[in-house]
């Protein structure tokens, strides 16, 4: 409720608190699944399913119905003894003479048979009245009893209990795209040009309302972050007017661009980035995902003098959020958009910020920029938009 309440008054949870306890989710998210593949937990599951199938108590009934008197071995054994008594198999036993007899015959094979060690263990199995004890199958219960009380099975349905609805989020979610900055330079992934308008103009440009030109320059890869910095830099640059169409303007400061136009393209997932603004009138940092056209197009994070802008965006019009929020210009904030196939909702820190119904059902590519809306104070620049990671996720199918 306090949360709640500090987020109306446009204040954020702890990034530090809040990447923390994700870390610590993650960690107890990798156990749990560890836990799962382990020999202990799989040996588990594999008596769980035997004990409390159809086939444990048919096994148990039949072991327990097998009995010495009146079956099979013990009727062959009576028959043995019986054979015995006649004459004709006592001379047999007594000197070994044999004949062509049908009863000598049958003697002679019911004692090969009985005289086996494979009949008398048979037979001291079904007289051991201990036998269904001693039998696989109420051994593999015994087993499946004891790791069921074990430490390893207990712990992972204590996890599996407590975290059920989190597990069930992260058990959605497949990495598709993650990039650290890592290295002195961009990955393949990205571009330093604006493709909107680059099939006829092949330069990059601004609106005309702004107040920065575009510069390459301004992009780069800093102690494993991506820079986009803000300079103070004369230059000649160009803009879109509505009236003029493209037109050349003189610019007192530059500003760059990067994206994924030609290289990566999302349609529907989880979009995480890590980021940290400057503090400074009339200049914005944004994270957008675009078409080669405006429209349509959503704005991830685009904040400006205190106010984060998030919405859709399309030919018909715009549907946006404006809320006041105080981002220290020191400390890194982790944003989140869920953009599903009928709500997008917007996160920082693990709060939530907005949500609107999706009205984009097409791929977009990301786009990350600063710049300038009004008049900025020179002396305060350069500033710097920083942006430690961004990692993708897509639904698993």
């Amino acid at each position: 409720m306090f949360s709640d309440i500090l987020l109306t008054l446009g204040y954020l949870p702890s990034s530090h608190r809040y990447e923390k306890q994700s870390r610590r989710m993650d960690d107890k998210y990798a156990y749990f699944h560890n836990i799962a593949a382990s020999d202990v937990f799989q040996r588990y599951l594999a008596l769980d399913a035997y004990v409390n199938s159809p086939n444990y108590p048919t096994d148990i009934k039949r072991i327990k119905s097998l009995q010495y008197k009146g079956g099979p071995e013990h009727l062959q054994q009576q028959h043995y003894k019986t054979l015995k008594k006649y004459k004709e198999i006592k001379k047999y036993l007594k000197n070994g003479e044999k004949n062509d007899s049908p009863l000598l015959q049958e003697f002679i094979a019911l004692h090969e048979l009985v005289s086996s060690s494979a009949f008398q263990q048979r037979v001291a199995y079904l007289k051991n009245t201990k036998k269904y004890k001693e039998s696989s199958a109420y051994q593999q219960f015994l087993e499946y009893r004891r790791l069921k009380k074990s430490s390893t099975v207990k712990e992972y349905f204590y996890l599996q209990k407590k975290y059920k609805a989190v597990f069930h989020e992260l058990d959605n979610w497949k990495l598709l795209f993650m990039d650290e900055f890592e290295g002195q330079q961009l990955s393949q992934y990205w571009s330093t040009h604006q493709e909107a308008g680059l099939g006829t103009l092949n330069a990059n440009y601004v609106q005309n309302n702004e107040y920065h030109a575009l510069d390459a320059e301004n992009i780069s890869v800093t102690e494993n972050k991506l820079r986009i910095a803000l300079n103070a830099d004369e230059q000649e640059g160009i803009a879109w007017d509505e009236k003029f169409g493209f037109i050349s303007r003189d610019f007192n400061c530059s500003s760059g661009i990067v994206n994924t136009a030609n290289l990566f393209q999302l349609r529907y997932g989880k979009i995480e980035v890590k980021l940290r603004v400057p503090k400074l009138k009339n200049v914005y940092h944004a994270f957008w995902l675009n078409t080669n056209t405006p429209t349509p197009a959503i704005s991830l994070f685009n904040f400006c003098n205190n106010y984060l802008v998030t919405g859709i965006y399309q030919p018909t019009g715009a549907d946006q959020s404006r809320r006041r929020l105080h981002l220290s210009h020191q400390e890194f904030y982790i944003v989140e958009m869920k953009w599903g196939k009928k709500v997008i909702t917007w996160k920082i820190n693990g709060k939530e910020v907005s949500r609107k119904a999706n009205t984009v059902n097409i791929p977009l590519f990301f786009q990350l920029t600063s710049g300038a809306v009004g008049e900025i104070q020179q002396e305060k620049l350069p500033q710097h938009f920083d942006i430690d990671w961004i990692r993708v996720h897509t639904k698993k199918v």
